[in-house]
């Protein structure tokens, strides 16, 4: 969910929001919660996981240049069983074979930040047929979002490993202003809004922080995220309070904050690479940019840029139209396997670009921000792969693909460090680097098959030819099967 947009008509202290219409609109679409449908004959089709050996494959590890040429992965259950040479190649009784000479295997790829409930379920497809095994998802309602992990668990909806915050916690002052709001918009519109709040946290101060995080560990939350905030003050305790429960802290760049202090309370992600120079300060020089990553490099704060948004901030309104209308698939094909919730979410964002204002072009805010990035990742600083899917023109699984190119293509990034990004990286953010991020015995079984070498080409990685997923083995043939099915199912086709 892009909250550009947001941020900018909405601030402590700002004119009254009833005289402002893009606001209210703002408020209807970027918080507007979409239906989450059921993928239809997937309810009961429960895969037997059983064990599945691939053979003469090449595993590739993401964390250094070496390959093992040659091997036998054989996976039993979630779990991967073996990683063996030819001598001592060993496959079970009953296994499942898939020859796999000349081919490659990878980790399973991580989209880092995502809003799932205004995808659908339907794009839970869409993610593994790119490989995408796992996401951080860091704004739907949880109750859906546990609903949804549990059908991914038991094998009844094919989708990705979901780890998410809870509740999102917010600025106490907005959630009062969207009250305001709700007032003054039409019962549709207004069950929406109500809808898009639900579960959300106000803080009013910092002495609440430690209460409302503990709450949240309490419910099951895999970390903290917090959109925003009326103080600067109110983002580091929930900094503070969140590392002293063990939990990795999300945010946006709070209006008003220091990077540095924010890094040093405990938080260990920061979001949106259009927003990094909306800090105080800036780090706008050579010099304050080498001591900002060193500090991020010693505390492990990583950055979410989310650069491939630019595809929709730089795309004119007949482009978009173009898009909107194409039932057809021809601008992409993927078009043709988007729920109808998620384009009905672009139309009503597209309808916003008419309010839109800024002192500042989007082009030079974009190319700010790359070579704030750029920077970072020259300097050590760990750079993690997210989309934001739910803003116009991303689409599940496939632009995650396009923010790795843009890693390599614009910050700089070789293709390992892009591989790795989105799958040891991850993990180690979140404490499983024991369970994810390498092909390794013991380690889970969310694994890609890749036609040509990830390591010569970062393009390679959109060569899939079956992608395991918690154990759960899906090749080519049967994701275009299953794309079909639930795109005539979602009354896309």
């Amino acid at each position: 969910m892009g909250y550009g947009m947001l941020t900018r008509f909405f601030a402590v202290g700002d004119p009254d929001v009833k005289s402002n219409l893009a606001f209210r609109l703002v408020l209807a679409v970027m918080f507007g919660l979409v239906s989450v449908p059921t993928v239809h004959g997937h309810e009961k089709k429960v895969q037997d996981r059983g064990c599945t050996a691939f053979t003469h494959v090449t595993v590739v590890d993401p964390s250094s240049e070496g390959q093992q040429k040659d091997m036998t992965v054989v996976v039993c259950g979630e779990s991967i069983r073996s990683v063996e040479g030819p001598a001592s190649r060993r496959v079970p009784k009953g296994t499942r074979v898939v020859d796999a000479r000349e081919k490659f295997l990878i980790p399973g790829l991580w989209d880092f930040h995502v809003h799932l409930t205004q995808a659908g379920e339907a794009s839970g497809l869409l993610f593994l047929t790119h490989g995408v095994t796992s996401v951080r998802d860091c704004g739907s309602t949880f109750r859906v979002l546990r609903d949804w992990r549990e059908k991914v668990r038991a094998g009844t909806l094919p989708g990705p490993r979901i780890k998410g915050p809870g509740a999102v916690l917010e600025s106490q002052h907005f959630l009062e202003v969207i009250g305001k709001v709700e007032g003054m918009l039409d019962p549709d519109l207004a069950g929406t809004l109500r809808a898009a709040i639900e579960g959300r946290i106000g803080l009013a101060n910092p002495a609440e922080a430690k209460s409302q995080v503990d709450t949240l560990k309490a419910q099951g939350a895999d970390f903290i995220k917090v959109r925003n905030a009326d103080s600067p003050e109110i983002l580091y305790a929930i900094a503070e309070a969140a590392k002293h429960d063990g939990l990795p802290l999300a945010g946006h760049v709070i209006r008003g904050s220091d990077l540095a202090m924010a890094s040093a309370a405990g938080q260990r992600s920061i979001e949106h690479d259009e927003d990094y120079f909306g800090s105080n300060p800036a780090p706008g020089t050579a010099t304050q940019q080498a001591k900002l990553a060193a500090l991020f490099v010693e505390n492990r704060t990583a950055l979410v840029p989310t650069i491939v948004t630019e595809r929709d901030r730089l795309a004119s309104e007949a482009q978009m139209q173009v898009v909107l209308n194409d039932t057809a698939g021809v601008t992409d094909p993927l078009r043709r396997f988007l729920s109808p919730e998620l384009l009905s979410f672009w139309r009503m964002q597209e309808a916003l670009k008419k309010y839109d204002s800024r002192p500042e072009s989007w082009e030079s805010r974009i190319q700010k921000g790359k070579d704030f990035v750029r920077a970072m990742h020259k300097a050590g600083v760990a750079i993690l792969p997210g989309t934001d899917l739910g803003v116009p023109l991303l689409y599940p699984g496939a632009s995650l693909l396009d923010e790795l190119e843009i890693f390599v293509d614009d910050i700089g990034m070789s293709p390992r460090e892009a591989l790795e990004s989105a799958t040891v990286l991850p993990a180690q953010w979140f404490g499983m680097q024991h369970e994810l991020g390498t092909v390794a015995p013991g380690k889970l079984a969310d694994l890609v098959l890749l036609d040509r070498d990830p390591l010569e080409n970062i393009q390679n990685l959109r060569k899939v030819s079956g992608v395991m997923a918690n154990g759960r083995y899906y090749d080519r043939a049967k994701l275009k099967r299953l794309l079909a099915e639930t795109a005539k199912s979602e009354g896309v086709l």
